[in-house]
């Protein structure tokens, strides 16, 4: 059996280690375990655990969260005056390098094995408005694991 936190660990040290962190075009935040640094306008990604169960095959799930800034409508004045409008470019950019974690050779979609006995899939994504002018593309991965 593991806890959440373990899932959560097991799904950082591999996000350390893979073309999302390697990517010329990264995201330029930080890599964080439950909450992002106070008042971050970067590019953070946040990963948080929803619980597991107790069961010999243990399911749960994890969400993965990529933030990213609003436009500036200094460098595009199409938006108008305010901050409130995503860069949806940027974050389908980022959407689609996390997601080749997910791909097998970049197009067909598959499930994530680590060491074996653990398992993650991305089960659904949605895009949510952040108070800091910023919005996120937020990840639901399914975890199990024969642990």
């Amino acid at each position: 059996m593991i806890t959440g936190i373990e899932a959560v660990n097991l799904f950082y040290n591999y996000i350390m280690s893979s073309v999302l962190l390697t990517d010329s075009k990264k995201p330029n935040g930080t890599l964080c375990k439950y909450e992002r640094p106070e008042n971050s306008i970067k590019e953070d990604m946040v990963i948080n655990s929803l619980g597991l169960n107790r069961d010999p095959v243990q399911k749960g799930v994890l969400l993965f969260n990529i933030y990213v800034n609003n436009l500036d409508p200094n460098l595009v004045p199409s938006v108008g005056t305010g901050r409130n409008v995503p860069d949806t470019a940027r974050i389908l950019y980022l959407s689609k390098l996390f997601q080749s974690l997910f791909q097998d050779d970049g197009s067909e979609e598959k499930e994530l094995w680590i060491n074996q006995d653990t398992n993650f899939e991305i089960t659904s994504d949605d895009v949510f408005a952040d108070s800091n002018n910023q919005h996120y593309i937020s990840f639901r991965i399914n975890f199990l694991t024969i642990k």
